[in-house]
């Protein structure tokens, strides 16, 4: 017998079974059917008779060996080997060793854990920020939060799963890239576990679950007046402000793209992900969200007919979404057409940060990107004002004039003027509500 018993009883006829039960030949095979073994007092299937002979032997099994050179302990006839087979299983011995230096690494990992926290707890008590010095873009996404999360921007604390509101699809990585600059704080103390761990001893954060606060002002402190510094903000910083605008724009086509991949059941995987992510990004230099819509409403359709020919199947048809985004704004560019007459979805947000978008500079799903490269392009200009509105005006007169519309350039650029804008935001008006007057 190739199967080691190891009795619980004294019973002879329990240990008569259980004999039985595990009798082999010398081929390793079984000498009697289950079915010969029963009825036995309260058994009456055969499915009863492993679970029976557990509760009074234990077997071992001879041809499976633990590292320790242990047998290892089966629980049924499915578990035995016909031939020796090293260390594919652990002993219990070993399996509780291992069990007990898991629980002390554990242990010892949430000492260590707790001390670097207890730093890390008394820093973030004491950590400040000037508000003066946030870089423009920054600046936005804070007035987006605190229109999503009000005062628990900096008077309390807020998860991303507060800032649902904050963009149409990936919130998540607007607050992270916060975190990552300094600029948010967190609190350990409200954390959930697991939120906080230990990755090669050093403490590591999972962001999508800690709580996150605003940083008192170096000299105002966190108030009104502190958080109002945001709010009276000149704009220069053109880089991030193009930066963050193609993040955001990128986000809202990006929420429209799944939701129609959803409604063809199509799967985009991760590494195809990131290369629409490019591709849109591009495409977005030169369109607006709108038409890009347009054009993620062509490709997932078009990908769900590819799917239904013989040679595809739904996920290699479903690869070809960022080649098919590409042909279309190639298209566009050399045909110069593409719908801007999409609506937006009424289950699309467009956000608290699309929304300061708007508030700021005028912007929102339907300004083209070139135009809005452009505006934010000009924000950088390190000149005087009166130089700044003069260049401007210059370019204004030239593009007109250049495409035979300076009059009716002039007349929307009167009309800006009446409307109550300054001279320099009136130029910026009329260029991005009348684009064709200047192409």
């Amino acid at each position: 017998m190739a199967v080691k018993l190891q009795f619980l009883t004294t019973d002879p006829q329990e240990i008569e079974l259980a004999q039985r039960y595990w009798a082999m030949n010398e081929q390793g095979e079984f000498l009697e059917p289950l079915k010969n073994l029963l009825p036995f007092r309260e058994l009456k299937h055969s499915s009863q008779i492993a679970k029976y002979l557990q509760e009074i032997c234990f077997a071992y099994d001879l041809n499976n060996l633990c590292t320790c050179g242990n047998a290892v302990r089966i629980r049924g006839r499915a578990a035995v080997k016909r031939s020796l087979a090293e260390y594919e299983r652990y002993c219990e011995d070993c399996i509780e060793q291992q069990r007990q230096e898991e629980l002390a690494k554990e242990a010892d990992n949430k000492s260590k854990l707790e001390i670097a926290l207890a730093s890390h707890i008394k820093w973030m008590k004491r950590k400040t920020v000037v508000y003066e010095e946030f870089p423009d873009d920054v600046v936005l996404v804070l007035r987006a939060l605190y229109s999503s999360i009000g005062t628990r921007l900096y008077a309390g604390r807020f998860n991303q799963t507060d800032c649902y509101d904050l963009s149409p699809y990936a919130n998540g990585k607007f607050i992270n890239r916060l975190y990552d600059r300094g600029i948010l704080g967190d609190d350990p103390e409200l954390a959930s576990p697991g939120t906080y761990y230990l990755y090669e001893g050093s403490p590591r954060i999972n962001l999508e679950t800690a709580y996150l606060f605003l940083p008192p002002d170096e000299k105002l402190g966190s108030n009104e007046n502190a958080i109002n510094l945001l709010f009276d903000r000149k704009f220069s910083d053109s880089e991030s402000l193009i930066n963050l605008w193609l993040d955001y724009a990128c986000d809202d086509v990006t929420c429209y793209l799944m939701d129609q991949c959803n409604l063809h059941n199509q799967q985009i995987l991760d590494n195809d992900y990131i290369k629409i992510q490019d591709v849109i990004r591009d495409g977005l230099r030169t369109y607006s969200v709108v038409q890009m819509w347009c054009i993620m409403y062509k490709v997932t359709r078009e990908a769900a007919s590819l799917s239904r020919r013989s040679y595809y199947n739904q996920q290699s048809a479903t690869a070809t979404i960022a080649s098919k985004i590409r042909k279309h704004i190639e298209i566009a560019n050399r045909n110069g057409e593409l719908r801007d007459d999409w609506n937006r979805p009424s289950s699309q947000i467009a956000g608290t940060l699309g929304t300061v978008f708007e508030e700021v500079f005028s912007i929102d799903e339907r300004s083209r990107g070139a135009d809005v490269l452009y505006m934010f392009g000009q924000l950088g200009k390190s000149q005087q004002p009166d130089d700044f509105t003069a260049e401007l005006a210059a370019a204004f007169m030239k593009d007109s004039l250049e495409s035979d519309n300076s009059i009716s350039a002039l007349e929307a650029f009167a009309e800006m003027i009446r409307s109550g804008l300054d001279v320099e935001k009136a130029l910026i008006e009329t260029v991005r509500c009348n684009p064709e007057l200047f192409e």
